[in-house]
């Protein structure tokens, strides 16, 4: 069934190369709608633990699949956004239909993987399409280019880091293994040395991808300059921060209580700056680009703490980020198409101009402020809560600068809706599909907001898996200490 699911839009790609270019759009939205479908499918029919896993080796990579809740969600908010993007979205080159249905087939697999090789390539192949979309319909090449640096120095660390894992397997087991559920086993023993080279390898390689401060300078033109489906998926593929929990988290538990200070302060760090800074832009692209990576802050800094309540709002803030966040691009989309211009200082009085449109943006914006009773809310409440466990000043800092989010926000919210304009603006009348897609995605924010437990249920076992991952990895290095000890007296 996953094998399906993930082949599902490599062939869908296939056949889009054939397509009659009027018919591209009809087709990507109909397959899409199947994809999605899949997807929540397998989600209904999950019950717990590994699901739908699969093997096969080979001599090279072995392919070896399989999902938890929390891979399901993520490939879940990953085909919402593509089948929503596809529905609002003006679709004139079936290249971009191949394109995002590759690059589907990747984030897909990648979620998928059991396997640190095959995460790889599911990693470094999604470069592809993201890459040839930046390079060819961006009015900023150089920003593709930065992009690709960036990613390609990061993939290369990772490469290593994985390749060094496999090795110590090999020193410990006689034998080459890059199974995940074999390097979750407590007899699989890291020492605490080794745990800062893996650290490096893989925390540089997921930074630069998140994007973290002060590797995150890439990001803002590529957000903002890229096409708007490049802008949506970059925002709801959260590759990133699932290689935190995937390999960081259980690998190296011991680095990340030496370095969590350090780490929290990088997090609160990166999210006031890009506060700041979204704060002073008159581009509402680039506001909506700055205000995505605060709050990509917030999800690391709820990852690191270790916690169970930072984890489990991490999770659920990834998915509602990705709503929110692709849901506010495709709406600064819909006023682009109408009147050509990012520029803030432009629009004034849409909420006279444009009240069906106002409405929705209300309810995005409101949610990406963390309002009560929206999708943002839940999982940052359990951030702060995971934070302040661990150190209440952290806490107290990152609720400081998430209020600095809210007042720009707002301030933003107003300018643009309630302000009068001495010119006469057009009056903005949403397409049908426009507010199917804008009532999906405020539907998910409302549900969620009052009901997280559907989903936060789901993940609680996988959250207390990685926890167990992480205690028995961290009592193996107790144990090993007092063994050292021993001999050494």
């Amino acid at each position: 069934m996953l094998s399906l699911l993930m082949l599902f839009p490599f062939f869908a790609a296939f056949i889009a190369l054939f397509l009659q270019k009027e018919d591209s759009k009809s087709f990507a939205v109909l397959v899409s709608f199947l994809i999605l479908i899949f997807n929540v499918f397998l989600l209904f029919n999950y019950h717990g633990g590994i699901a739908y896993e699969f093997s096969l080796n080979s001599l090279i990579v072995n392919f070896h699949i399989g999902v938890d809740a929390i891979a399901l969600y993520l490939m879940l908010l990953c085909s919402i956004m593509i089948f929503l993007s596809f529905i609002c979205l003006d679709i004139q080159d079936k290249s971009v239909v191949v394109s995002i249905f590759l690059l589907q087939f990747c984030i897909i697999g990648l979620f998928a993987s059991l396997d640190a090789l095959l995460f790889y390539v599911f990693w470094e192949f999604s470069l592809i399409p993201l890459i040839y979309l930046i390079g060819r319909y961006s009015d900023n090449y150089k920003a593709g280019i930065k992009f690709f640096i960036y990613a390609f120095c990061g993939s290369m660390l990772m490469l290593l880091a994985i390749i060094y894992v496999g090795f110590l397997y090999y020193q410990s087991f006689g034998y080459w293994s890059f199974d995940l559920l074999a390097w979750y086993q407590s007899e699989f023993f890291i020492p605490e040395s080794v745990q800062n080279l893996i650290f490096i390898g893989f925390f540089i390689a997921f930074a630069i991808k998140s994007p973290l401060f002060p590797f995150h300078t890439w990001a803002p033109k590529v957000y903002a300059k890229s096409p708007t489906l490049v802008s949506v998926m970059l925002v709801s593929f959260k590759m990133a921060p699932f290689g935190f929990l995937r390999f960081i988290l259980p690998l190296t538990p011991d680095t990340l209580n030496h370095y969590y200070s350090l780490l929290a302060i990088l997090c609160i760090v990166g999210i006031l700056y890009a506060a700041l800074i979204a704060f002073k832009t008159k581009d509402l692209k680039e506001l909506i680009a700055y205000s995505s990576i605060s709050h990509l802050g917030v999800v690391i800094l709820g990852i690191v703490t270790f916690t169970y309540n930072g984890l489990s709002g991490s999770v659920f803030y990834m998915f509602a980020h990705g709503i929110v966040t692709g849901g506010l691009f495709l709406a600064a989309y819909m006023l682009y198409k109408r009147y050509h211009t990012f520029d803030l200082d432009f629009y004034k009085n849409l909420a006279k101009t444009a009240p069906v449109f106002s409405f929705f943006f209300a309810v995005l914006l409101f949610s990406s402020i963390s309002l009560p009773l929206t999708i943002s809310f839940v999982g940052e409440f359990l951030i702060l809560q995971g934070i302040a466990s661990v150190n209440l000043w952290y806490a107290l800092f990152a609720g400081g600068v998430i209020i600095l989010g809210a007042i720009y926000m707002l301030n933003i919210y107003r300018n643009m809706f309630f302000a009068t304009n001495v010119e006469k603006m057009e009056k903005l009348v949403l397409k049908k599909g426009e507010i199917f897609v804008l009532s999906i995605l405020s539907a998910l924010v409302i549900y969620l907001g009052i009901a997280p437990s559907a989903m936060l249920d789901q993940i609680a076992l996988n959250v207390n898996s990685i926890l167990e991952v992480m205690q028995t990895r961290n009592i193996a290095i107790e144990n090993q200490k007092i063994i050292d000890d021993i001999r050494g007296f």
